[in-house]
C-alpha cells in the first residue's frame, strides 16, 4: 500500500492510496480533517480513536467502545480500527481496516506532510507489534 501525492488536485484528492478502498479513503479523510498531526500520533500510540463532530470524520479503536455499545451488539474486531468520513452526515457508513494498514497510512501521511520525526514514532509501533 502506497500513498500518492498529487499537489495540483483538489485538497480532498491530493492524497490517494495506491490500493484504493473505501476504508483507506475514509481513514485518509479522517487524518486530513483532524487539526493536529501530533494528536494523530498520540492517539495511535495510545490506541485511542478520535472523531471530528463537525464533519463526522474519525477513527475508532475496539477499546473506545463502552459497555452500552457492546450490549447493543456493536463491536470492532481485535487488530482492526473503524474509519468514518461522513462529510457532515451523522448517519454515514463506517469501514473496518486492519490497524496495521491504518498505521501505515498514517506513517506515509506524516512523511508526505514533512513530519518525519512523527512518522518515526509510528514506525516504532510496528517494531513493538502495535
Amino acid at each position: 500500500m502506497k500513498l500518492i501525492h498529487s499537489p495540483d488536485a483538489d485538497p480532498e484528492f491530493q492524497l490517494l492510496c495506491e490500493l484504493h478502498t473505501s476504508a483507506h479513503k475514509a481513514a485518509l479523510d479522517a487524518m486530513r480533517n483532524w487539526s493536529s498531526v501530533t494528536d494523530l500520533v498520540d492517539f495511535a500510540v495510545c490506541r485511542h480513536g478520535y472523531q471530528n463532530t463537525d464533519g463526522f470524520f474519525g477513527i475508532t479503536y475496539p477499546n473506545d467502545l463502552d459497555d452500552f455499545d457492546r450490549e447493543n451488539g456493536y463491536s470492532i474486531p481485535d487488530n482492526y480500527v473503524e474509519a468514518n468520513a461522513w462529510y457532515g452526515d451523522p448517519e454515514g457508513e463506517s469501514f473496518l481496516l486492519l490497524e496495521s494498514e491504518y498505521l501505515e497510512l498514517l506513517r506515509q501521511f506524516l512523511v508526505l506532510k514533512g513530519y518525519n520525526d512523527l512518522a518515526d514514532r509510528i514506525q516504532a509501533l510496528f517494531r513493538n507489534d502495535a
